[in-house]
């Protein structure tokens, strides 16, 4: 991990290149509503100019992605995982009817996406004009004129703290920019760091289809009036009838484990919960990300971590971690 990009991630900003998650662009008198069938979120309530998250989930509700999606003039802008950009096209296209009109594009290759966060994040998006983005609502792009270069800006959630994308057609331009900037990229290690202390879930560790949406605390990603979807039974009744059955949370451990280990969690030897994430931080030490079963969810709750290495302490924490 690299020291100084972790404490200028804390104290000043970092950018983190974002250029390898999915984008596709989604067109078509259809679209909006074969987005709004397949994810949690209101996708035909979005005017122009505004985007949102939204989970992309099986019939059971089972989480196969968490999206964003924006709505720019007369397309879609949808935005994966990276390790979910090959299955987003061919799951979507298995849901088009016949005659239905849809165009789903790769454009990830063509376009270039980077992030920017920490305390000072506007301090650097002032030096290129970007400070405005700061002041709209979550996931509602605005599109930029800086050096010649446009590019397209959004508040997310994505990213540690409040942070915010950028992305542009010219992804040669954009990485320019973002080296004519001053601050320095976060390595992936250093990155995964600051993403398990601020619970920022990824796709194959925290978001699998062993979870639904409720679990994942995507509650603002989830309309309840959207009217019928795929997984939409699923999804109401887990919450009308409180059968959310575990949460995310933190952990304080006594030793990390290695990185995609899963460990599993337990209580005066009943079930607890499962490790999804684990990291060494230099502010908080040893800590993870885990489901907890809702009876452990109190924080300063004691629970046993049974790992392959050795047994363990831990201690739940609410997200994000913060200095006590």
């Amino acid at each position: 991990m690299n020291l100084q990009i972790y404490n200028l991630a804390h104290e000043a900003a970092v950018w983190r290149d974002m250029s390898h998650f999915g984008r596709f662009r989604c067109t078509g008198k259809d679209a909006a509503t074969l987005l709004h069938h397949l994810t949690t979120n209101d996708i035909k309530g979005l005017m122009p100019g505004a985007g949102c998250d939204a989970a992309l989930i099986t019939s059971k509700a089972r989480l196969l992605d968490w999206l964003t999606i924006y709505r720019v003039d007369d397309a879609f802008l949808v935005i994966t995982s990276p390790n979910r950009r090959a299955t987003f096209k061919p799951h979507v296209q298995k849901f088009i009817l016949f005659r239905q009109e849809i165009k789903i594009e790769d454009v990830t290759d063509s376009t270039g996406m980077f992030g920017l966060f920490g305390p000072q994040l506007k301090e650097v998006a002032t030096r290129f004009g970007a400070e405005e983005v700061l002041d709209v609502p979550l996931n509602r792009p605005l599109t930029i004129e800086t050096n010649g270069l446009t590019l397209s800006a959004a508040r997310t959630t994505r990213l540690p703290g409040s942070g915010v994308i950028f992305w542009s057609q010219d992804a040669s331009g954009l990485r320019h920019l973002i080296q004519d900037s001053g601050q320095p990229l976060a390595d992936d290690e250093t990155y995964n760091v600051l993403r398990v202390e601020a619970g920022v879930p990824v796709a194959g560790l925290e978001l699998t289809e062993e979870i639904n949406p409720w679990e994942a605390r995507f509650d603002e990603a989830i309309s309840m009036n959207k009217g019928c979807y795929n997984g939409q039974e699923v999804v109401a009744r887990l919450h009308t009838y409180k059968k959310v059955k575990q949460g995310l949370f933190g952990l304080k451990l006594e030793q990390s484990l290695p990185m995609g280990q899963r460990a599993n969690l337990r209580c005066e030897e009943r079930a607890a919960g499962f490790i999804t994430s684990s990291v060494a931080s230099p502010r908080f030490g040893p800590i993870a990300l885990a489901y907890i079963r809702g009876d452990y969810q109190q924080p300063g709750q004691p629970l046993e971590v049974i790992a392959e290495s050795a047994t363990q302490k831990a201690t739940v924490v609410e997200l994000p971690f913060q200095n006590s």
